[in-house]
């Protein structure tokens, strides 16, 4: 009895084990990832992204004290990010793409817009083709990119 209960007392933390395993490991890749994505926009270390979310593939960071922005997508083959100086942007908006015959958001876009060069900076937020479950993720990154245009839109002059 004592054999058979310590067997399937074991069997049962390896089946736990094993995945925990690789969900943190998992994480800890990331975690580097985005340590030296952020260290290559921040070769003085003069930056501090004291203010990180991370969200379906998406990073968002800032540097209040010396106004920067990291924006980071891990969706494409090749991960996408952008640095901004937020001292050069003078405005962030918000674009929202939808389908013409369903009426869903299919795209949603961050604009910021420099304010010497009249010029504007576009980067995706949230695109539908990345979401496989068709429109799950769509509230949850529509929710984290307002509250990080709040967060923008206060550091701007």
């Amino acid at each position: 009895m004592d054999t058979a209960v310590t067997i399937i007392g074991l069997i049962l933390t390896i089946l736990i084990a094993i995945p925990l395993y690789f969900v943190f490991r998992g994480n800890r890749i990331k975690q580097k990832e985005i340590k030296a994505i952020q260290a290559l926009h921040n070769p003085e270390n003069k930056f501090d992204f004291e203010v990180t979310d991370q969200q379906n593939k998406k990073v968002f960071s800032i540097d209040k004290k010396h106004k920067a922005f990291l924006f980071i997508d891990f969706n494409s083959k090749d991960t996408f990010y952008k640095f901004f100086d937020l001292n050069q942007i003078v405005g962030c908006h918000m674009l929202y793409t939808t389908d013409q015959d369903s009426n869903t958001t299919v795209k949603i876009e961050f604009e910021l817009l420099y304010k010497h060069l009249n010029q504007k900076e576009v980067f995706t937020v949230y695109d539908a083709k990345f979401d496989p479950m068709n429109q799950v993720c769509l509230f949850e990154d529509e929710k984290l990119a307002k509250n990080w245009r709040q967060k923008i839109s206060s550091l701007l002059d």
